[in-house]
Protein backbone atom coordinates (compact mmCIF):
# COMPACT_ATOMS: atom_id res chain seq x y z
CA UNK A 1 0.00 0.00 0.00
CA UNK A 2 1.21 3.46 -0.78
CA UNK A 3 0.20 7.03 0.01
CA UNK A 4 -3.33 7.50 1.31
CA UNK A 5 -3.96 3.74 1.26
CA UNK A 6 -0.99 3.09 3.57
CA UNK A 7 -2.06 5.94 5.87
CA UNK A 8 -5.56 4.47 6.07
CA UNK A 9 -4.17 0.99 6.77
CA UNK A 10 -1.94 2.32 9.53
CA UNK A 11 -4.82 4.32 11.01
CA UNK A 12 -6.86 1.10 11.01
CA UNK A 13 -4.20 -0.59 13.10
CA UNK A 14 -2.04 -2.25 10.44
CA UNK A 15 1.64 -2.29 11.28
CA UNK A 16 2.97 -1.39 7.83
CA UNK A 17 5.57 -4.10 8.30
CA UNK A 18 6.96 -3.84 4.78
CA UNK A 19 7.96 -0.27 5.54
CA UNK A 20 9.63 -1.37 8.79
CA UNK A 21 11.93 -4.04 7.35
CA UNK A 22 14.31 -2.34 4.86
CA UNK A 23 17.67 -4.15 4.84
CA UNK A 24 18.38 -7.45 3.15
CA UNK A 25 15.28 -7.59 0.94
CA UNK A 26 17.08 -8.44 -2.30
CA UNK A 27 18.29 -11.81 -1.00
CA UNK A 28 14.92 -12.62 0.55
CA UNK A 29 13.11 -11.69 -2.65
CA UNK A 30 15.29 -14.02 -4.69
CA UNK A 31 14.78 -16.90 -2.26
CA UNK A 32 11.04 -16.26 -2.08
CA UNK A 33 10.77 -16.13 -5.87
CA UNK A 34 12.42 -19.55 -6.10
CA UNK A 35 10.10 -20.85 -3.37
CA UNK A 36 7.04 -19.33 -5.05
CA UNK A 37 7.83 -21.00 -8.36
CA UNK A 38 8.29 -24.31 -6.57
CA UNK A 39 4.99 -23.99 -4.70
CA UNK A 40 2.63 -22.60 -7.31
CA UNK A 41 -0.15 -24.95 -8.25
CA UNK A 42 0.77 -28.32 -6.82
CA UNK A 43 1.83 -29.73 -3.48
CA UNK A 44 5.14 -31.48 -4.04
CA UNK A 45 5.42 -33.76 -1.02
CA UNK A 46 8.10 -36.36 -0.42
CA UNK A 47 6.16 -39.38 0.90
CA UNK A 48 9.27 -40.47 2.83
CA UNK A 49 9.69 -37.12 4.62
CA UNK A 50 9.30 -36.96 8.39
CA UNK A 51 5.72 -36.58 9.62
CA UNK A 52 4.94 -33.67 11.94
CA UNK A 53 1.78 -32.73 13.81
CA UNK A 54 0.07 -29.33 13.66
CA UNK A 55 -3.08 -27.93 15.20
CA UNK A 56 -5.20 -25.41 13.29
CA UNK A 57 -7.39 -23.15 15.39
CA UNK A 58 -10.39 -22.34 13.22
CA UNK A 59 -12.24 -19.02 13.06
CA UNK A 60 -14.88 -20.34 15.48
CA UNK A 61 -12.23 -21.46 18.00
CA UNK A 62 -12.51 -25.19 17.32
CA UNK A 63 -9.29 -27.08 16.75
CA UNK A 64 -8.22 -29.54 14.08
CA UNK A 65 -5.15 -31.71 14.52
CA UNK A 66 -3.46 -32.68 11.26
CA UNK A 67 -0.36 -34.52 10.10
CA UNK A 68 1.95 -33.07 7.49
CA UNK A 69 5.28 -33.90 5.92
CA UNK A 70 8.44 -31.85 6.24
CA UNK A 71 8.73 -29.87 3.01
CA UNK A 72 4.95 -29.66 2.48
CA UNK A 73 3.24 -26.34 1.80
CA UNK A 74 1.11 -25.16 4.76
CA UNK A 75 -1.76 -23.88 2.58
CA UNK A 76 -1.98 -27.14 0.64
CA UNK A 77 -1.88 -29.15 3.87
CA UNK A 78 -4.79 -27.12 5.24
CA UNK A 79 -6.81 -27.56 2.05
CA UNK A 80 -6.20 -31.32 1.98
CA UNK A 81 -7.56 -31.50 5.53
CA UNK A 82 -10.66 -29.38 4.87
CA UNK A 83 -9.37 -26.45 6.92
CA UNK A 84 -11.02 -23.25 5.66
CA UNK A 85 -7.88 -21.54 4.41
CA UNK A 86 -8.81 -20.11 1.06
CA UNK A 87 -5.72 -19.33 -1.03
CA UNK A 88 -7.67 -17.53 -3.79
CA UNK A 89 -4.55 -16.74 -5.86
CA UNK A 90 -3.32 -20.36 -5.71
CA UNK A 91 0.07 -19.56 -4.15
CA UNK A 92 1.02 -16.76 -6.53
CA UNK A 93 1.44 -14.05 -3.85
CA UNK A 94 -1.47 -12.02 -5.22
CA UNK A 95 -3.86 -12.10 -2.23
CA UNK A 96 -3.94 -12.48 1.54
CA UNK A 97 -6.67 -15.12 1.85
CA UNK A 98 -4.26 -17.71 3.28
CA UNK A 99 -3.22 -15.40 6.13
CA UNK A 100 -2.35 -17.36 9.27
CA UNK A 101 -1.13 -16.36 12.71
CA UNK A 102 1.82 -18.36 13.99
CA UNK A 103 3.25 -18.87 17.44
CA UNK A 104 6.03 -16.34 18.06
CA UNK A 105 8.84 -18.87 18.35
CA UNK A 106 7.84 -20.56 15.07
CA UNK A 107 7.51 -17.20 13.31
CA UNK A 108 11.01 -16.24 14.50
CA UNK A 109 12.56 -19.43 13.07
CA UNK A 110 11.12 -19.02 9.58
CA UNK A 111 12.95 -17.22 6.80
CA UNK A 112 11.81 -13.59 6.66
CA UNK A 113 8.97 -12.89 4.23
CA UNK A 114 9.81 -11.24 0.94
CA UNK A 115 8.55 -7.74 0.12
CA UNK A 116 5.69 -9.12 -2.01
CA UNK A 117 4.45 -11.21 0.93
CA UNK A 118 4.78 -8.19 3.23
CA UNK A 119 2.69 -6.13 0.79
CA UNK A 120 -0.05 -8.77 0.74
CA UNK A 121 0.05 -9.05 4.53
CA UNK A 122 -0.52 -5.29 4.77
CA UNK A 123 -3.97 -5.99 3.26
CA UNK A 124 -4.78 -8.94 5.55
CA UNK A 125 -7.60 -8.78 8.08
CA UNK A 126 -6.43 -9.06 11.69
CA UNK A 127 -2.72 -8.61 10.97
CA UNK A 128 -0.41 -9.47 13.89
CA UNK A 129 3.33 -9.40 14.45
CA UNK A 130 3.46 -13.16 13.77
CA UNK A 131 1.24 -13.16 10.65
CA UNK A 132 2.36 -14.97 7.51
CA UNK A 133 0.79 -16.22 4.31
CA UNK A 134 0.25 -19.97 4.50
CA UNK A 135 1.22 -20.38 0.85
CA UNK A 136 4.74 -19.17 1.64
CA UNK A 137 5.39 -21.53 4.54
CA UNK A 138 7.15 -24.84 4.03
CA UNK A 139 6.78 -27.28 6.92
CA UNK A 140 9.96 -27.95 8.88
CA UNK A 141 10.80 -30.30 11.77
CA UNK A 142 10.88 -27.43 14.28
CA UNK A 143 7.19 -26.85 13.53
CA UNK A 144 6.13 -30.17 15.08
CA UNK A 145 3.41 -29.43 17.64
CA UNK A 146 2.74 -25.93 16.29
CA UNK A 147 -0.64 -24.25 16.77
CA UNK A 148 -1.73 -22.15 13.78
CA UNK A 149 -4.54 -19.66 14.24
CA UNK A 150 -6.83 -18.61 11.41
CA UNK A 151 -7.97 -14.98 11.54
CA UNK A 152 -11.68 -14.31 12.12
CA UNK A 153 -12.12 -13.10 8.50
CA UNK A 154 -10.26 -12.67 5.21
CA UNK A 155 -10.26 -10.04 2.50
CA UNK A 156 -10.70 -11.55 -0.95
CA UNK A 157 -10.12 -8.96 -3.66
CA UNK A 158 -9.92 -11.69 -6.32
CA UNK A 159 -13.52 -12.86 -6.70
CA UNK A 160 -15.86 -12.67 -3.74
CA UNK A 161 -16.62 -16.20 -2.64
CA UNK A 162 -14.18 -17.90 -5.07
CA UNK A 163 -12.58 -20.90 -3.41
CA UNK A 164 -9.98 -22.58 -5.63
CA UNK A 165 -9.56 -26.32 -5.57
CA UNK A 166 -5.99 -27.68 -5.35
CA UNK A 167 -4.91 -29.34 -8.58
Amino acid sequence: LRGAGRAAALAAGHTGRSAQRGAGLAATRAAAARQQLRMHGDDHVDPDAKTIHLTFIRKDGTEAEVEGKVGQNLLRLAQKNDIELEGACECSLACSTCHVILEGDVFDQLEEPCEDEEDMLDMAFGLTESSRLGCQITLAEFMDGTRITLPKATRNFYVDGHVPQPH
